[in-house]
């Protein structure tokens, strides 16, 4: 059951009813045990062991978080504690996400990443006593478990969701409107913009080292698309399933290819596991209080851990590596966006290091760049042939692009009825121009 499917909106209308009745008769703990439920439920409906992770995990950090609220106050004991947790929480994230890479086990739980370090965020908090309210066991598995949160995202802290799933919800027309106009762009962003371009692209890596350098490099920048629509599209769902049952949620992207910086790129693309890392790794190695080697170090490690996260081959470990070495060749650069054309160069470099997210082996991946750069573009017709198919995929990704610059300038109508019969468009066009997909590039990590 994802969110493009039709099961999900059964499920989500049948679950928004009875949390909205429930909700309204102040009936906050049954409401929850229905939402935990239901979560649970959603999780099984692609594995039915699926839940046994969710389960180990929410535990593990429960415990840890009562542990350290009666743990003395002496440092070796409560760094034991939080150590113990975190190594318990990620042995099933580090055996099943890492080893299919050096066995023939492929058994992937989606999620598992995220909600692990969503998980983590509960005890972490309790550890640094941003935490000081003992949560309940219901109130952890809810936060751990949240349905428009568990499969990709964003991590969100138990500090900021915890206290929003124990208040009343705010289920309103309001926050329905908004929330349902989110659900919609994201569903068009996916299976419109991001799914028809996959296509394209698919044909064009298929064909191996036959594809052109004119070819792979169009492959490459519309891959850029493609991942952001599909992972934001993804997010976008997520965000307006929460906010239609009154919980708000992190907004995971803010325009990332409008950045004037890699730094400013990371500001603005998946900000809820940048900031994770940011708070739970980089400041705990000492952040930039630190000698300027040490504060390299850090910055390397941040990004290399966050290529890991990603998968542990080395086209990942390059994808990290290369966003580190711009991060920090930028700031002892001192590059300076002006008139736009670093914010080209930043997308450019953003674009070649995708190529290693692409394609898994970074041999290959190496070959494509070294091949976009050596040999001749033309003819053109080398790189796209024009076909109904091709024309949709055009005008479609051109909607989008004109839509998510109105959005990012802030130049979207503010009239009720301009605003309602744009919301019919998208309708219209996911009806008309959908392509069936079962598959989220985030669901991989």
């Amino acid at each position: 059951m994802l969110f493009n499917s039709p099961e999900f909106i059964l499920f989500f209308i049948l679950t928004f009813v009875v949390t909205y009745i429930l909700n309204k008769s102040e009936l906050f703990r049954t409401r929850n045990c229905i939402l935990l439920l239901a979560s649970y439920g959603f999780y099984a409906n692609l594995n039915l062991c699926y839940p046994l992770l969710l389960v180990w995990v929410t535990l593990v950090n429960y415990a840890g978080g009562k542990c350290l609220m009666r743990a003395d106050d002496t440092p070796g004991k409560r760094k034991a504690l939080v150590s113990t947790v975190i190594i318990l929480s990620i042995i099933p994230l580090v055996t099943l996400k890492y080893a299919p890479y050096y066995t023939d086990s492929l058994w992937l739980p989606v999620g598992l990443s995220f909600f692990t370090f969503q998980a983590l965020t509960y005890t972490l908090d309790v550890y640094r006593r941003k935490i000081t309210e003992a949560f309940s066991l219901a109130d952890v598995a809810l936060f751990t478990a949240f349905f428009p949160t568990l499969l990709s995202g964003p991590i969100e802290r138990a500090r900021n969701l915890i206290p929003q799933l124990k208040a009343k919800f705010a289920i309103n027309w309001d926050n329905i409107i908004i929330g349902s106009q989110h659900f919609t762009w994201g569903l068009f962003k996916k299976i419109v913009v991001a799914d028809r371009l996959a296509e394209w692209i698919d044909a064009v890596y298929a064909r191996g080292a036959s594809a052109s350098a004119g070819a792979l490099a169009l492959a490459a920048v519309l891959y850029s698309f493609q991942i952001y629509c599909d992972f934001s599209g993804y997010a976008s769902m997520a965000l307006g399933s929460g906010r239609m049952l009154g919980i708000r949620l992190t907004d995971n992207f803010n325009f990332p290819y409008f950045a004037s910086s890699i730094k400013d790129f990371w500001r603005r693309w998946h900000i809820s596991l940048t900031s994770w890392f940011t708070e739970y790794v980089y400041i705990s190695l000492g952040g930039n209080r630190v000698s300027q080697i040490r504060w390299v170090i850090n910055i390397s490690a941040v990004f290399l851990l966050s290529g890991i996260w990603h998968g542990a081959t080395w086209a990942f470990i390059i994808w990290g590596g290369l966003h580190g070495l711009m991060y920090l060749a930028e700031h002892f650069c001192g590059f300076k966006d002006k008139w736009g054309i670093y914010r080209v160069i930043v997308f450019i470099g953003v674009t070649l290091a995708w190529i290693f997210f692409r394609i898994p082996d970074s041999g290959t991946a190496c070959g494509i760049i070294a091949k976009i750069f050596t040999e001749s573009w033309l003819p053109l017709s080398s790189i796209i042939t024009i076909k109904a198919e091709t024309l949709v995929m055009l005008v479609t990704f051109a909607a989008f692009i004109i839509t998510e610059w109105c959005l990012y300038t802030n130049r979207t109508p503010r009239h009720w009825l301009i605003r309602a019969t744009g919301f019919a468009i998208l309708v219209i066009a996911i009806s008309l121009f959908a392509v069936s997909s079962d598959k989220f590039v985030y669901f991989q990590f």
